[in-house]
């Protein structure tokens, strides 16, 4: 009898435990900002709802991602610094999210932050070395996608024209310390007009980054324009051999003119010569980007969809810019330590440009299908 009565006593005391421990447990709020035309939000959304029950202290708390004033100030108390205004953007618990996609990885992450058991993983985090730049392995497609589209965006048979042009020209000065200058110029120029307008795209895209499946969109169509664009090109550098179609231009052909001029002059100053080359250089970024303007916005919006930090955005515009200019660095450095001027196999361009267009259509197919 002694042991019934403690046996039920025990149960007793359980069951009291278990129903008044919830009353004492301190409640957890979820601030979720969201965009209605937001799929991963309203997935996430559908998880958060799903979970509810399970937890009876929790409160989710639902804004729109235009409420900018209620995200800064959140993002304040969370101490949180380096983040985009996109949806969706969760507070949970001291632990700040933004995801491009959602499913069980995102899902635990919630369950964790939840739990108070989520921890920041560092073990997909390697440093680069020399400009002490952390790259999270995660992001790796993101830096492939960069080197490739970058690659065959810089196979430029206008831009590396341009280049050959100014070189031919330096050369018969015979100085290897004007080759470096003129050359420089003409590099250092072409890779801030690039860079200019990649930062520009940036831009404009921001205005998206709450509206995911517009930006989606966006990206799909501008790989689809672009690989049709760049494989009909392919067929025809495969019919007569790459050749440059903005050199008819007439905006082009005056600035050659023009700086044939100003080399030709003896009595022209080096201002006057590095005055024409910038010109130059701008010119034909300019006139010719309409031709390549898939790759940097696709790449902008690669980036704008990816949720990536200021520094992080500005390490692979560098990293773009790079690969852009690389074969113009080939070309230029060897005709400063050779005074010869090298260029590969037309045959290279010509498939180069069939990779990219392939590429191109890939991406269309990933963000429209």
């Amino acid at each position: 009898m002694q042991n019934r009565l403690i046996t039920f006593l025990l149960f007793l005391f359980i069951g009291l435990f278990s129903t008044i421990t919830p009353l004492f447990a301190e409640n957890i709020t979820i601030h979720f900002f969201e965009d209605r035309l937001c799929s991963t939000c309203a997935a996430q959304k559908d998880f958060m709802n799903t979970i509810k029950d399970d937890y009876s202290n929790l409160e989710i708390k639902t804004y729109l991602i235009s409420e900018t004033n209620k995200l800064h100030q959140l993002a304040s108390d969370y101490n949180v610094k380096d983040y985009r205004i996109m949806a969706p953007t969760s507070f949970i618990n001291g632990v700040f999210f933004q995801f491009n996609d959602f499913g069980e990885r995102e899902k635990a992450s919630i369950i964790d932050a939840i739990e108070g058991d989520y921890i920041e993983s560092g073990e997909n985090i390697i440093n680069i070395p020399f400009i002490n730049k952390e790259l999270d392995l995660d992001n790796l497609p993101i830096l492939l996608t960069t080197i490739v589209l970058s690659s065959v965006d810089g196979l430029n048979v206008c831009s590396i024209g341009a280049l050959i042009l100014i070189l031919s020209i330096v050369l018969a000065f015979n100085s290897r310390r004007k080759i470096l200058l003129y050359g420089g110029i003409f590099i250092f120029t072409t890779a801030l007009v690039y860079g200019i307008i990649v930062f520009a795209w940036g831009k404009v895209f921001e205005v998206l980054l709450g509206q995911l499946e517009v930006l989606r969109i966006i990206i799909g169509l501008s790989a689809l324009i672009g690989g049709a664009y760049f494989f009909k090109q392919f067929i025809k550098f495969l019919k007569s051999g790459p050749a440059c179609e903005s050199s008819k231009s007439t905006l082009i052909t005056k600035a050659t003119r023009r700086i044939k001029n100003v080399f030709e002059n003896k009595n022209s100053g080096i201002l006057a010569t590095v005055g024409a080359i910038i010109i130059f250089a701008s010119i034909v970024v300019i006139v010719e980007l309409p031709c390549s303007i898939g790759f940097p916005i696709v790449f902008v919006g690669i980036l704008a969809e990816s949720n990536l930090s200021l520094s992080a955005f500005i390490f692979y515009a560098l990293v773009y810019l790079l690969f852009y200019m690389l074969i113009e660095i080939i070309v230029f450095l060897i005709a400063v330590f050779t005074k010869k001027i090298w260029l590969s196999d037309s045959k290279a361009i010509t498939w180069a440009t069939l990779i990219g267009s392939l590429f191109l259509f890939y991406l269309a197919f990933y963000y429209l299908l």
